[in-house]
């Protein structure tokens, strides 16, 4: 491993390997399923596992390594950029990119949120941007916690309002009125508990109509 390699990751685990940092991640960037996979309440699960172990129940990021990079890039320790080169230096993103396709093929890819240039792209297109985060909190949170878990079809929603509060709705509208680009959709999950989102699909173009003969 080169040597920069290592005093990143040397770094990084000297940020997130406390308790304070563990709290973070366990409060305000897992999810409720991520918690769900535990069996211990805060903080014993912290005690059991660590920083490190907690994510990797919660996301099955495979190696130290790696849980490493992720933890550190979802706490805001390292921004996006530095978190691919640093997995490209580890062999993760060949190891990943090879798995998801043998699984699923080019047809699954997810959408990207960058939290440093505030972009959300889509199958290598630019279809939001955020220009003033501070102003559009809600729909930054929404986007990170996507992000954070991998992009599942659904996820909890990160303020865990009342079902009741339809603020929820107002921020699914927020999401979708400024799209650049017609590739992706949001919406509430009808439980009133999270959010969806899932791609658009292109309208089947019609069938010429064949003139009858005469």
């Amino acid at each position: 491993m080169p040597q920069a390699v290592q005093r990143s990751l040397e770094t990084a685990l000297a940020r997130i390997q406390n308790e304070t940092a563990a709290r973070e991640l366990w409060t305000n960037r897992f999810t409720a399923a991520d918690r769900r996979k535990f069996a211990e309440p805060w903080p014993e699960v912290w005690k059991k596992h660590n920083t490190i172990g907690m994510w990797h129940i919660a996301r099955g990021t495979s190696t130290w390594n790696e849980c490493i990079v992720e933890v550190a890039h979802a706490l805001g320790f390292i921004n996006g950029p530095r978190r691919e080169s640093l997995l490209e230096a580890l062999g993760a993103n060949t190891r990943l990119g090879q798995a998801s396709a043998a699984r699923t093929g080019p047809a699954a890819a997810i959408p990207h949120w960058d939290d440093d240039a505030r972009e959300l792209r889509y199958r290598g297109q630019l279809v939001r941007v955020v220009k003033r985060p501070t102003q559009a909190l809600n729909i930054v949170t929404i986007l990170r916690a996507f992000q954070a878990a991998g992009w599942p079809a659904r996820i909890d929603d990160p303020f865990r309002r009342k079902s009741s509060d339809q603020t929820r709705r107002s921020d699914v509208e927020n999401l979708k009125k400024l799209l650049l680009k017609p590739l992706l959709t949001f919406a509430c999950d009808g439980n009133g508990t999270g959010f969806l989102w899932k791609k658009v699909e292109k309208p089947k173009a019609k069938k010429a109509s064949k003139r009858r003969r005469r």
